[in-house]
């Protein structure tokens, strides 16, 4: 078995901020040392404050406890969707020797991990509804792959039978294939192998005693049926294979958990797969083979690890108490205590109706009962304690936008209409959601009725004519296609264009740092877009995050290509046409893209000479400069320096010679460091490493833009020719010094990586040279190229693009963008080259996120004809999305929901998201977006306080926004790596004696600063703002009916017997407090 070194757990824990560090602590104890501890602990801490991390610091702690004393240390972790599992990993990774292994399928273990008994150290990563619910028994055809693969050495398969039996469903040629990589390329762990030829033998050895047929029998048997590929398979086998699979699967399955012997098991976001805690069904028995392992630990991370709030009319298995108790039995595991516990709620709820009467000695007394009993097996930590009105920086921003025209009116009755010839109820719900139901509609109930009835010419006849008598509510697919400007046909849809594009955010390719170094200028300067955020939209119906990304991105494209064309077409065609100008081509036997190469160049020289964060540092006190004054300052350190570098060739030409745009930061950088440029430039795979693995040139690009390097590669081999320097060379390199994507991108990654030092690493800088390919990406966008050339329409482009991104001050952008994402990746402790290299990844994925496309139906109308078809078109959506997989445009790629997500949490489009509140506990939306909208209200206090958690979390937007605002002055003078750790520092360096490491990192409230904006587009006089009203009142109360039956009579006898401010007074009295205990008595 190998031996790595003992992972220490000291720097792990040095990361933590202090109640962090103190739920470990108390985590750690009640698992492990105490004499009364317990096998299972729940951390429920509030969304956002970083239960993973706190989860990373009690794996240390338990590693370092068993090392001695355990031969092989098995670390489970299991969530609900692999989104959430690749964003947590490498947060939780302990160490960088020994990486998480990921498999989404407990079947794919084998293939996944290797060495597993020769290991000291496994980790392991799980979903549970595709790893115990195994319920397509075919399963994905890499399982039956690797069954192929395993089935193939243990009972010695040959010929094609057996591969027409586990090819499944799936194309023979593919399967084949699959076959051949396990085969070939897979490593397959042998300790696994071994178990399962064991659990094969084991079942065949049951079944012969059993007097039935085995399950080798019955493969052999399957093997004669399916000797020959067939189109059409007798029923009666595709059942017997399905079994047959299905049982192989499950039998897989069973070995691979016995193969794990897990001594602690981590439940993230359990709430979502806690049937399998105590059911009685096969999938539920499965997950018990892992849960009861001897000894093993489980910890459990939810921030609502029950129901916490429920309203009388919903059903009994949602049941807060119920749900409670149930949980609560699963950690403590003893009757007599729950039974004793579920006295104590009792009497508690006895005594919240006694309230009125203004005794409250019991009361407390039985909260400190509560929750002495409940700190044994669960702790809470909550943000909003921390500010004195417990608001948490949050505020509730007036709908003032959100008109309703006379034409929605005319919608509403137009779309009723409809709904009345098909039979069906009252769209009103629908209406005041999205506009262009009918159109955008899937998999609805109305849609589903319209559709049916089109297949009757009479009732198609009456669809006609109720729906040309009002054609309003339709969308006009001739107007999309010339790109005429849409009526929003909703006020909740027109209120958000009149705060996002109608604001400039058409203009914006990333949101405006909110720490400049110097004053934003062209569509950055605008007030309204200097305080940007993005926005997460959430909604009860499905239909709205579809009409939200089709009809925001085709208006912010609209405004785009209509910036620089006057009659433009929508049309794939078109688009084609609209050609990348950051081209790498050749034309008259001369390479044309060797100016945008100097444009994405990470030019050593130019990084030192030219940071605008020096410029800032050594400024005014009292204002950021100007960028005129920032580029006049870095042109004269330029011109200096250009002064060293060879003259002009007598006689190669009279005119001024622009290859000194992209030769002179080469040659400055052969000056200053001859043998780091030589390193850089000769290596010969420099073409393919500059253009990143994931986002390779174009197939007809790709021996061009080679050429292009070699060429820029020979100016180191001698003296150039070149001709006259143009006269503004100097200050084109000064704004390549300052705003150059790659340039940018080396000081970026080195102020994370070391500081000025590390910027000649070569690993920085070819991360640096990936990040700008990235940034060629964006800006060969169709819509990007009409914006940027609608704003100056002078070529050539480069140019054009190099002056944007001075405008929008991409430093300070990437700045601020990577230090938090090396922390939100988990790269602290990762080696800087490793860490640049997966940084560039991350960057250029969001850059190059690819547009998709979203399918809505054209219903083309002709009442004089009795006519009403429907024609499936697609729209193109990228600068507004929903979270979801989509179809990639022009490619059979589809865009996963967590690339989105990504690209959300980065600076780049989408500006806006929109998802339902269906699945999105844990994670994270917070780094770009401090705003939050209700398209719809839920039904319930604790919804909305989990939909504004998702953008209230560690160094979030609006935190960051203040910090810049109250202490950005303080980097005058400013020498170190990372201004936003110097920042951080400093906050937490100022704060109050006593105070939590909630502040600075959670909540940094500042009078007139950013907050946590609430936007709630409720019509005026409609029932949702007395919803809004009512959920506002029941906010300040739903934590004290915590534990009871019966919420809803509760609350409301309290609301009435109590004013607001009553209530607030009394809450904080009353709170029931479960943070770790740490030197203050509890309930305090």
């Amino acid at each position: 078995m190998t031996a790595p070194h003992r992972p220490d757990p000291a720097p792990v824990l040095a990361k933590l901020k202090d109640f962090q560090r103190e739920t470990v602590e108390h985590v750690f104890r009640r698992l492990y040392t105490d004499t009364d501890r317990t096998n299972r602990f729940l951390i429920a801490d509030e969304v956002g404050l970083g239960k993973t991390l706190v989860a990373k610091g009690i794996v240390a702690r338990a590693i370092d406890h068993l090392w001695d004393s355990t031969e092989r240390i098995d670390i489970v972790y299991i969530c609900s969707n692999t989104d959430i599992a690749r964003q947590n990993i490498n947060r939780l990774n302990v160490d960088p020797d020994n990486q998480f292994t990921l498999a989404s399928r407990i079947t794919l273990l084998p293939a996944k991990l290797h060495d597993l008994q020769g290991r000291r150290l496994n980790f392991v990563s799980l979903t549970p509804g595709t790893s115990f619910e195994l319920k397509s028994h075919l399963g994905l055809q890499d399982e039956r792959a690797l069954l192929y693969r395993l089935l193939e050495q243990i009972w010695q398969l040959k010929g094609t039978a057996s591969l027409n039996v586990l090819q499944g469903n799936a194309d023979a040629d593919n399967f084949r294939a699959l076959v051949r990589s396990y085969r070939d390329d897979a490593e397959i762990d042998a300790s696994i192998a071994e178990a399962f030829a064991r659990t094969l033998g084991d079942s065949v050895n049951e079944a012969r005693q059993e007097q039935r047929p085995d399950i080798r029998a019955r493969f052999d048997d399957l093997c004669d049926r399916f000797a020959r590929v067939r189109k059409h398979i007798p029923p009666e086998d595709r059942e017997l294979r399905k079994d047959l699979v299905g049982e192989l699967r499950e039998l897989l399955a069973v070995t691979c958990l016995r193969s794990l012997e897990p001594d602690l098991i981590i439940l993230d976001e359990f709430q979502r797969f806690k049937h399998l805690l105590d059911g009685r069904d096969p999938a539920s028995g499965l997950a018990r083979r892992l849960f009861e392992y001897e000894d093993a630990r489980i910890l459990l991370l939810s921030a609502t690890p029950y129901k916490m709030y429920t309203l009388s009319d919903e059903s009994a298995e949602d049941n807060h108490y119920e749900d409670f108790v149930r949980t609560l039995a699963f950690l403590q595991k003893d009757k007599a205590r729950i039974v004793a516990f579920e006295q104590l709620l009792q009497e508690y709820r006895r005594e919240l109706f006694r309230l009125p009467d203004g005794s409250r000695v019991r009361l407390k007394e039985l909260i400190r009962g509560i929750e002495a009993e409940l700190r044994r097996v669960m702790v809470r930590t909550e943000r909003l304690a921390v500010t004195q009105d417990r608001d948490g920086m949050l505020v509730e921003v007036p709908a003032t936008a959100n008109r309703l025209e006379p034409e929605d009116l005319a919608s509403y009755l137009g779309l009723q209409a409809v709904a009345r010839a098909l039979d069906q109820g009252d769209t009103l719900e629908y209406w005041k959601s999205a506009p262009y139901l009918l159109n955008f509609m899937d998999e609805y109930q109305l849609k589903r009725a319209l559709e049916k009835e089109l297949e009757d010419p009479q009732r198609r006849a009456v669809l006609a004519k109720a729906l040309a008598g009002r054609p309003g509510g339709l969308l006009a697919w001739r107007d999309v296609v010339q790109y005429v400007e849409l009526d929003p046909g909703n006020a909740r849809l027109r209120a958000l264009i009149a705060a996002t594009l109608d604001a400039g955010a058409w203009r914006l390719l990333w949101v405006p740092p909110v720490l400049p170094y110097y004053r934003l200028d062209g569509p950055f300067a605008e007030p309204p877009i200097r305080t940007f955020t993005k926005r997460l939209v959430f909604s009860s119906w499905r239909v709205v995050p579809r009409v939200i990304a089709s009809l925001l991105s085709y208006e912010a494209e609209r405004r785009m290509i209509r910036s620089f064309e006057t009659a433009p077409e929508n049309t794939p065609e078109a688009r084609r046409r609209r050609t990348p100008l950051l081209r790498f081509a050749r034309a008259d036997m001369r390479l044309t893209g060797m100016p945008v190469l100097g444009f994405l160049y990470p030019s050593l020289t130019l990084a030192r000479v030219g940071d605008p964060l020096s410029t800032f540092a050594t400024g005014d006190t009292t204002q950021p400069p100007s960028a005129h004054d920032v580029i006049e300052d870095v042109r004269r350190r330029i011109e200096t320096v250009l002064a060293d570098l060879p003259a002009p060739t007598p006689g190669a030409s009279l005119q001024e010679d622009e290859s000194w745009y992209w030769a002179a930061p080469i040659l400055l950088d052969l000056r200053s460091d001859p043998a780091g440029a030589r390193d850089w430039f000769y290596r010969p795979e420099l073409a393919s490493i500059w253009s990143g693995t994931t986002t390779t040139p174009e197939a007809e690009e790709v021996p061009i833009w080679a050429e292009h390097v070699e060429l820029a590669r020979k100016l180191l081999s001698g003296p150039p020719r070149l001709g006259p320097r143009p006269a503004d060379l100097s200050l084109v390199l000064a704004q390549v010094a300052i705003a150059g994507p790659g340039v940018t991108a080396l000081r970026a990654l080195s102020r994370v990586s070391g500081g000025s030092e590390s910027l000649s690493q070569m690993p920085i800088r070819d991360a640096a040279a990936q990040v700008a390919w990235g940034f060629r990406n964006l800006f060969n966008t169709p819509e990007v190229m009409a914006l940027i050339r609608g704003l100056n329409r002078e070529e050539p482009y480069w140019r054009r693009c190099l002056e944007y991104s001075v405008a929008g001050c991409l430093q300070a952008t990437l700045d601020e963008y990577v230090h938090g994402l090396r922390e939100s990746l988990g790269l602290l402790d990762t080696p800087s080259a490793m860490a640049a290299s997966k940084l560039a990844q991350e960057i250029g994925s969001a850059l190059s996120l690819r547009a998709v496309t979203l399918g809505v139906d054209d219903l083309q109308v002709d009442a004089a004809a009795n006519s009403l078809v429907i024609e499936p078109r697609r729209m193109r959506a990228r600068f507004a999305l929903r979270l979801a997989a989509e179809k990639a445009e022009d490619s059979d790629e589809e865009t996963r929901a967590d690339q989105v997500r990504q690209a959300f949490n980065s600076p780049f489009w989408p500006l806006i998201l929109a998802t339902t509140s269906v699945g999105q506990e844990g994670l994270d939306f917070h780094p770009y977006c401090h705003a939050v909208v209700h398209w719809n209200l839920p039904s319930n206090p604790v919804d909305l306080e989990q939909r504004e958690g998702r953008v209230h979390r560690y160094k979030g937007h609006a935190v960051r926004r203040n910090l810049a605002m109250h202490l950005g002055h303080t980097l005058r003078g400013f020498q170190g790596a990372d201004p936003w750790q110097s920042l951080f520092d400093k906050a937490q360096h100022e704060r109050s004696q006593g105070t939590s490491d909630l502040v600075p990192f959670w909540v940094y409230p500042l009078s007139g600063g950013a907050k946590i904006e609430r936007h709630v587009p409720a019509l005026p006089l409609s029932r949702d703002r007395e919803r809004l009203e009512a959920l506002r009142r029941s906010l300040a109360v739903y934590r004290m009916i915590f534990g009871q039956p019966r919420q809803e009579d509760l609350m409301a006898y309290l609301l009435n017997h109590f004013s607001a401010e009553e209530l607030g007074t009394i809450r904080d009295q009353l709170r029931i407090n479960l943070s770790p205990p740490h030197d203050r008595p509890p309930g305090e």
